[in-house]
């Protein structure tokens, strides 16, 4: 972990990071513009409805009609596709949410303030660590019923740990830092410090990490709909198309090839962006 320069407004760099992220990874802009294009205005942009089946129209290749053509109930797959997109993107929130708001909350406390707290911190990410990502999911799953948010709840607990060795190492980083013992001489409290000098340092790290963890999400997201564990039909998701061109590759197997491009453009482009930002970070923002 590098240490993170203080973002300030005097900084001209911070002001050019859209630009690096076109010359450092296009690819990755252009899959992530598309992902939230398709997941913020998927509903407006479907061309048919989502749900509404057609037998007599199942299974076409790509027609004027239905450009990407249609799954075995005969639904619109370009359609499908965009409220997928919804889906994985509400994965995405989820998991970020959970995973760095309880991540960063408990590396900042045991980075910031040390001694027992650290120690106890270190041991409960080693605990959260420990549970299958897979195990947590069937258990929450059985425990409570098949959904998009409890699959991601379980998605969301197996990502704090890695919040959670960012913050920390970034507030060790800093709290010994000239600006640290400033805000110390001045009378402000631990917790203030680490809230208003310490927590806006971190923002950068957290977002690199966010990236890579949205990736996971969305990809166990499509796991856990697979196995039917996610979110329920009628409704899209990448794993339940996937599941349902499984039983017609040999008559169409465009549907599964489609849908499987679909989500590894999604994954590799979330991928990239955070391998962009993280070498935007390095270089200091030039």
């Amino acid at each position: 972990m590098t240490d993170t320069p203080l973002a300030t407004p005097s900084n001209p760099h911070r002001q050019h990071l859209f630009g690096f992220l076109l010359r450092r990874s296009p690819l990755a802009v252009v899959l992530v513009g598309v992902f939230m294009l398709a997941a913020i205005f998927g509903p407006w942009l479907a061309p048919h409805s989502m749900t509404d089946t057609n037998l007599s129209a199942a299974l076409q290749g790509p027609s004027a009609t239905y450009w990407l053509g249609t799954d075995p109930l005969g639904r619109d797959v370009l359609s499908r596709l965009l409220g997928s997109a919804q889906v994985a993107a509400q994965a995405f929130i989820i998991v970020v949410l959970i995973g760095g708001v309880f991540g960063t909350a408990l590396g900042l406390l045991a980075g910031g303030l040390g001694g027992w707290l650290d120690l106890v911190v270190s041991r409960l990410v080693e605990v959260l660590q420990g549970f299958p990502t897979i195990l947590v999911a069937i258990v929450i799953v059985a425990l409570f019923d098949p959904s998009l948010t409890n699959a991601m709840i379980a998605v969301g607990m197996a990502a704090v740990p890695d919040f959670a060795r960012v913050s920390r190492s970034v507030a060790i980083q800093l709290r010994d830092r000239e600006f640290i013992q400033a805000a110390r001489g001045l009378g402000a409290g631990e917790l203030r410090i680490l809230w208003s000098e310490v927590l806006p340092n971190m923002v950068g790290p957290l977002i690199v990490i966010a990236s890579f963890d949205g990736a996971q999400a969305v990809l166990w997201e499509a796991s856990l709909s697979f196995l039917g564990m996610g979110v329920q039909p009628p409704a899209p998701s990448f794993g339940s198309m996937l599941r349902e061109a499984q039983g017609y590759l040999a008559i169409q197997p465009l549907f599964a090839a489609i849908v499987g491009l679909a989500v590894s453009g999604v994954i590799l482009g979330l991928n990239l962006m955070g391998d962009a930002i993280n070498d935007y970070l390095d270089r200091g923002g030039k």
